[in-house]
């Protein structure tokens, strides 16, 4: 008996188990596919009674046959994904009792491991209970596929946009009419098609202030504080009064939550920097809530201190009015200028060629995945669009330019010794202490307390994602009952798996208390274990893998040495991104026994061999089977890992962009 077959029958023994106790919560979906880009799937839905996604590895076996049981409440839409050069997704509808049958047929191609060795050609067959859903839904969803890329919409005007979006509803809806005309629609499916076209629509029209579309490209702006967003009518938001903003019924369907989100960072308060507690870990101080609230304050009131405070002005001598003008001139500091940023590229460009360029009244820039800096002036406007490789390093060159090169100092008549001095004195600062930045004697902390605080302080932050704090926090003024906590629930979910340790620490305590709902409380707890085992300390998982030539790589191979672990795939720009700082980092331990580990999550063996061709990725390369994406909890990359020589874990989040604290980290454990 083969593995398809046995996987099969235990399918259906519990289904059938299932449909004895009448508790029919559970489907079957079979398949087979024809011409597979990969012999791997990725099956992903919204569960109804955990936060999400739910997601599947599946492997097909000798045959190309999958088998797949799903507990569900009731319908939901099941998304099977390829990741690779081309992204295919191919969804299906299943409900409880459900026994599909599925044949997925991809466009032959000629040779393999060619560049279109992926192609977004597919056909949808189905049988066996559910299958009237499912056909109807392979008509709709290559409409739908088709209306989600039509980027081109958000170059409309406010009103047009919505009429189209509108519009677009409409036309869905008609489908929907003629397909329960065609087809046996099951009356599960008819109320999740409902809700996916309203909640789709509501999302779209939303978040329409988010996104620009110019010159053949989709731009989504960010800002702490929502200046970004695109000017609409003062009644362009009305149609919220259409939809409902609680809707219990809709948990499990994408959009909704997207509809949550948007609809959320639309009212929430996006006025400066991540919250203190949000930031770095304080629960263990024992800070009341009130003094909590007022390091916030007073945190966010110094988020930006003075070039006085950074380094010391008054001991070279200069005036109190010359320090005051460097003050304000670091709070302003000059703007890079276009001719800078193309001499920074690498652009031959002549000087008057430089010239015309800062002849622009404005300019922008943009990361995307060409090879090629491009400089764009369609339509009298100045943009650079630049590799997305090239991202860290801007990002580093902005951040670290000399102090010179921020302010005037020329106009202040200061002597090129001291503007030497000056620039010398920056670039060698230290970080400030929180005592030096926030008052902490004046909040009646201890001593201990405040060398706690600094030494907090002084470590490492946790990254946080802009509104996260402000979202939650509305989301609790403004959703109630199982809709509250499922979404509290996913923001918390979604914290665990991307580090945000402190962010989910400040808040853990207060929704496990609060929690009506016990089997949220579980998943959160599930996460927090599945992190625990990966944290600084533990043992690494040993896992084996095949190398590009297919021979057999252990991580229990390099016992002795130091791992540095990098998650990444061919179509990850920021992975691509990152290549250059690895490839610092390398030539400074080149000498000391360390093994950069390359784990590839594509699902396309060709893609893969390109990508370390034409990046000359150096070090160990291996592809993951899915298992040990899951063992190491990846939710996204480039996610890095660094081994210690006895196989335990260092660190479980790496930053790599700090290439002297990632070398200094790896000599410590040689």
């Amino acid at each position: 008996m083969n593995v398809y077959s046995a996987a099969l029958i235990a399918l259906s023994l519990c289904l059938t188990a299932a449909s004895a106790q009448n508790q029919p919560h559970a489907a079957i979906v079979t398949g087979e596919v024809h011409n597979p880009p990969s012999r791997e799937i990725e099956v992903r839905h919204e569960p109804l009674l955990a936060p999400g996604p739910s997601e599947h590895h599946i492997v097909l076996d000798e045959q190309n046959r999958f088998a797949l049981l799903l507990n569900i409440p009731k319908g939901i839409l099941v998304t099977g994904d390829y990741k690779g050069e081309h992204r295919i997704h191919f969804p299906f509808f299943v409900e409880p009792g459900d026994s599909l049958h599925a044949i997925v047929t991809f466009a032959e191609v000629a040779e393999a491991d060619s560049a279109a060795a992926v192609e977004s050609d597919y056909s949808l067959t189905f049988s066996g209970r559910g299958a009237e859903n499912n056909r109807f839904l392979a008509e709709f969803w290559p409409q739908h596929s088709a209306f989600e890329a039509d980027y081109a919409l958000y170059a409309l005007e406010p009103e047009a946009f919505a009429r189209q979006v509108k519009q677009r509803r409409q036309d869905e809806f008609a489908l929907l009419a003629e397909g329960r005309e065609k087809y046996d629609l099951s009356p599960g499916f008819i109320d999740y098609m409902t809700t996916f076209f309203n909640y789709k629509w509501a999302d779209k029209t939303v978040s329409y202030s988010e996104f620009s579309y110019e010159n053949g490209r989709l731009a989504r702006g960010v800002s702490p504080d929502g200046s970004h967003r695109r000017e609409v009518p003062p009644n362009y938001y009305d149609f919220l009064q259409e939809i409902p903003l609680i809707d219990e019924k809709a948990i499990g369907v994408g959009e909704y939550r997207r509809f949550l989100v948007n609809t959320l960072a639309l009212e929430a308060k996006l006025d400066g920097p991540p919250k203190l507690a949000d930031r770095y870990k304080l629960s263990g101080l024992g800070l009341s809530p009130t003094v909590h609230a007022q390091l916030d304050s007073m945190y966010d009131a110094n988020s930006h201190p003075k070039l006085s405070q950074k380094i010391d002005l008054a001991g070279l001598g200069l005036s109190e009015v010359a320090r005051s003008q460097l003050d304000s001139m670091y709070a302003d500091p000059k703007e890079i200028s276009p001719s800078e940023k193309a001499v920074w590229l690498g652009l031959e460009l002549s000087p008057a060629a430089l010239a015309e360029l800062d002849s622009y009244e404005g300019h922008r820039m943009s990361f995307g995945v060409e090879d090629t800096t491009k400089i764009d002036t369609t339509g009298g406007e100045l943009a650079f669009h630049i590799p997305s490789a090239k991202m860290k390093e801007w990002y580093d060159y902005r951040n670290n330019r000399p102090l010179s090169a921020r302010v005037d100092m020329a106009s202040l008549e200061l002597s090129p010794t001291i503007q030497t001095q000056l620039d010398s004195m920056f670039q060698n600062r230290q970080p400030l202490k929180l005592s030096q930045k926030v008052d902490l004697a004046a909040l009646g902390l201890s001593p201990a307390t405040q060398t706690q605080l600094d030494s907090i302080f002084a470590g490492p932050s946790f990254p946080l994602y802009i509104g996260y704090s402000e979202r939650y926090d509305l989301a609790k003024q403004k959703l109630q009952g199982r809709v509250l906590y499922w979404f509290l629930a996913e923001d918390l979910r979604t914290g665990i798996k991307s580090g945000l340790e402190a962010y989910v620490d400040a808040r853990w305590q207060s929704f496990a208390e609060s929690n009506p709902f016990p089997e949220y409380t579980e998943a959160l707890q599930a996460e927090m274990n599945k992190t625990l085992v990966l944290q600084p300390g533990q043992s690494a998982p040993n896992f084996t893998l095949s190398d590009p030539d297919g021979q057999p790589v252990s991580l229990s191979q390099f016992k002795g040495k130091v791992v540095l672990m990098d998650f990444w795939a061919s179509w990850c720009g920021p992975c691509i991104g990152d290549l250059g700082i690895l490839r610092k980092i390398k030539e400074q331990v080149a000498a000391q026994p360390v093994v950069f580990l390359n784990v590839s999550l594509d699902a396309n063996e060709g893609a893969w061999k390109r990508a370390i061709a034409k990046h000359q990725i150096q070090g160990v390369h291996v592809r993951s089977d899915g298992a040990v994406t899951q063992a190491y909890n990846v939710f996204d990359i480039p996610r890095y890992y660094l081994v210690d020589p006895q196989g335990l874990i260092v660190e479980d989040r790496l930053r790599v962009f700090d290439v002297g604290k990632v070398v200094a980290k790896i000599e410590e454990n040689l």
